[in-house]
C-alpha cells in the first residue's frame, strides 16, 4: 500500500514539474544612457518557449505616443540618437510607460547578436534611452 502511494505522489510531482516553464536570467542591466528619465531595471531571460526582455516592477518613464523597444549591435554610448529606426531592430511597441512588462523576442533574433537595448519614440524620432547588454 505504501509503495502505491509513493508512486502516485511521485507521478503527480513529475507531472507538475514537467508543466513548469523553466527560466534562466542571462543578462541584467540598467538604462546606462538616457535622454529622458527611465527608472527601473531590465533583464533578458530564456524560457522553454523563447527569449524575453523583462522590465522590472519599478520601470517608469515619461509617456509618449509611440514608444518602442529596439535592439542594437552598438553599445549604448555609440548609438546615433537620430538613426535608431534605421540602425536598430524593432522588438515591439512598449505595452506601457510604467510597470513590469515582458517582450518575447522573435525566434529569428538572437540576443547574442546585439550589444544594447533601446527605448525610442518613433513618431517624433526621439531617443529615450539605452542599456548595454
Amino acid at each position: 500500500m505504501k509503495s502505491n502511494k509513493f508512486y502516485g505522489i511521485t507521478l503527480i510531482l513529475a507531472l507538475i514539474v514537467s508543466q513548469t516553464i523553466f527560466s534562466q536570467t542571462i543578462k541584467k542591466g540598467t538604462w546606462d544612457r538616457q535622454n529622458k528619465s527611465i527608472k527601473g531595471t531590465w533583464e533578458v531571460v530564456t524560457k522553454d518557449d523563447g527569449t524575453y526582455i523583462i522590465f522590472s516592477d519599478d520601470f517608469k518613464t515619461k509617456k509618449a505616443p509611440d514608444l518602442e523597444l529596439f535592439l542594437s549591435t552598438k553599445q549604448a554610448k555609440d548609438i546615433n540618437k537620430k538613426k535608431v529606426v534605421q540602425e536598430a531592430t524593432s522588438v515591439s511597441k512598449l505595452k506601457s510607460h510604467k510597470g513590469k512588462q515582458s517582450y518575447k523576442l522573435p525566434s529569428n533574433l538572437k540576443i547574442a547578436d546585439f550589444s544594447s537595448i533601446i527605448i525610442h519614440c518613433r513618431d517624433y524620432n526621439i531617443f529615450w534611452g539605452a542599456g548595454n547588454l
